[in-house]
């Protein structure tokens, strides 16, 4: 317990320290070519909040806030930031002049900065190797969910797509035009042409489907949902742990251990195993196992499944399913496949069916009726089927490392964000302003990427990412960032005199009061996210008990 404690106090630390070197760097820019330019600088702070400690050298206050988040450097000289740094103590009237030139200078060297340190972090990518999943990595589908676009199209796991809306296509994840996931979600047809390839009796087929996407129903507070066709990546099963006197145990499974095919057929996602289960119900199962390099047979007999939740007022509920019960039958069929159960549910809407179950040792048999909850299509008993394999996969599967050219891992960055923007500002994209991170979401990022076994270079390659957004975003042409200092700094020099303070002192507080409001509008979606609010159970309409009567 206080290892585990101790090990998340250090990935904090870590998170803390990535994060404020980002913003750090960014305002040390600011503050050199202040410094090389002549301006006069007011304070250089790391952190915000009441100061831990702050000393005045050569005329210059330096502090250590109490809240670690970023920092800031006052220059009075530009135009006033006063409700983000605090009002300056000096009249900016009595202080001399600077050109425009200079004010050009001083605020693009934050971003040069920023853009400097990705450019660093990607030369160490490069040294060291930037880790990648089969699943990111894979254009071949590893599952199709049931009654999808994707499966209505006719798509099946194994295929390798090609080509997305028009677009060739060279990896599942990410957010470059390049991305399967990416084509899908900034879509804007009716419905998207998916090209594959399907190998056939020996032979490679290629052909273009048509999918109709879906866009998940979300509650009016929750961000909205992506298109989706319902495909996921291909990704080898590669087992973590292997649970003590397990279905997995019996059979000589460990850790390490690779899936790679069931009774002869490839597995190109874990989910498979429960599709094929269901479609073979009275069929031997066998495993086909990679271990050292080697394909071993592993005889496999699946559990009956096992429930892990019962939802209040559920069908279940209301029939005695409780938590822990291992389901044997159902209506006399024998019970091997969640899935299997759940098509038989789904197909039994108001229909009484007869689930056999075990519990405490003890068989019985409850008579459970399938309802359809509100604001559903499909009937449902509110139950949550517990893990039944007795394994733990390793969430990052196969993992290769791959050695970028720094050029090509700023380009990616860069394409990444444009292609954000340019998917925001068109109307026919799903994709919002509520989409984007923030903070919230970015230490989130950090401390998952921290957490695993490649920590520190899946941090440093999302730095890159980061650096580069946070370059050219603090370069648009808006007031409060360095871009509209930029801007105020040509129409100073088309003008020939600076723009009135008043005026300035308008804009500046009304557009950082707009950032402001977006940056909480944003960290409300984020924080949802982060402590899975999105999670919608089914709502079944409560029930009185039956009468006595009834009963007998």
């Amino acid at each position: 317990m206080i290892i585990h404690v101790a090990r998340v106090v250090l990935i904090l630390l870590e998170v803390l320290v990535l994060f404020n070197l980002l913003i750090v760097v960014h305002e040390l820019g600011h503050f050199l070519a202040a410094r090389w330019r002549g301006l006069y600088i007011e304070r250089f702070g790391v952190w915000f909040g009441k100061p831990l400690w702050k000393k005045t050298i050569n005329g210059v206050q330096y502090s250590l806030g109490s809240l670690p988040f970023g920092g800031f450097v006052a220059l009075p000289q530009l135009a006033p930031m006063d409700i983000i740094e605090g009002k300056a103590d000096v009249d900016r009237a009595k202080l001399a002049p600077i050109s425009a030139l200079d004010k050009i200078i001083v605020a693009f060297a934050g971003p040069l900065f920023s853009f400097g340190l990705a450019v660093l972090f990607a030369i160490i990518i490069f040294a060291i190797g930037r880790p990648v999943s089969e699943s990111e990595a894979t254009t071949t589908i590893g599952y199709v969910m049931a009654d999808s676009p994707a499966a209505r199209a006719g798509l099946k796991p194994g295929d390798k797509i090609l080509a997305v809306d028009g677009r060739h296509v060279s990896r599942f994840g990410g957010m470059g035009a390049d991305s399967i996931s990416w084509r899908i979600v900034s879509s804007e047809g009716s419905t998207i042409p998916i090209t594959i390839a399907r190998d056939l009796d020996g032979k490679t087929e290629t052909r273009t489907v048509e999918a109709k996407p879906i866009v998940p129903q979300t509650k009016p507070w929750m961000r909205k949902g992506f298109r989706e066709i319902g495909i996921v990546p291909a990704e080898t099963p590669v087992i973590a742990k292997v649970e003590l006197g397990s279905p997995a145990a019996k059979v000589g499974l460990r850790p390490n251990d690779k899936i790679v095919a069931i009774n002869g057929q490839p597995l190109y996602e874990i989910l498979g195993i429960a599709d094929y289960i269901r479609e073979h119900p009275n069929e031997p199962l066998t495993l086909t196992i990679e271990r050292d390099g080697k394909k071993l047979p592993a005889p496999f007999e699946p559990p009956n499944p096992k429930i892990d939740d019962v939802y209040k007022d559920s069908p279940a509920a209301r029939a005695g399913l409780k938590t822990g019960d291992v389901v044997l039958a159902v209506d006399g069929q024998p019970a091997k496949s969640t899935l299997a159960i759940s098509d038989y549910i789904k197909k039994h809407a108001g229909q009484p069916i007869t689930m056999s179950i075990v519990r405490d040792g003890a068989k019985r048999d409850l008579k459970v009726t399938p309802e359809i909850p509100q604001g559903d299509t499909v009937a449902r008993i509110g139950i949550v089927w517990g893990e039944d394999l007795g394994i733990t996969l390793d969430q990052y599967g196969n993992m290769m490392v791959k050695h970028p050219p720094p050029l090509e891992q700023i380009r990616a960055s860069m394409l990444s964000i444009f292609s954000t923007v340019g998917a925001i500002a068109s109307s026919k994209s799903d994709v919002r302003l509520q989409h984007m991170s923030g903070p919230i979401m970015m230490l989130q990022v950090y401390y998952k990427m921290l957490s695993s076994k490649e920590g520190w270079r899946m941090a440093l390659w999302f730095s890159v990412v980061l650096n580069v957004n946070l370059a050219l975003i603090n370069l648009l042409p808006i007031p409060v960032l360095d871009g509209g200092h930029i801007l105020l700094a040509l129409i100073e020099a088309v003008r020939r005199r600076p723009v009135n303070m008043r005026v300035l002192e308008v804009v500046q507080t009304a557009c950082a009061v707009l950032i402001i409001g977006f940056m909480i509008y944003i960290a409300f979606f984020d924080v949802q996210d982060l402590f899975g609010f999105r999670r919608d159970t089914p709502k079944f309409l409560p029930k009185a008990p039956p009468t006595k009567s009834a009963q007998q």
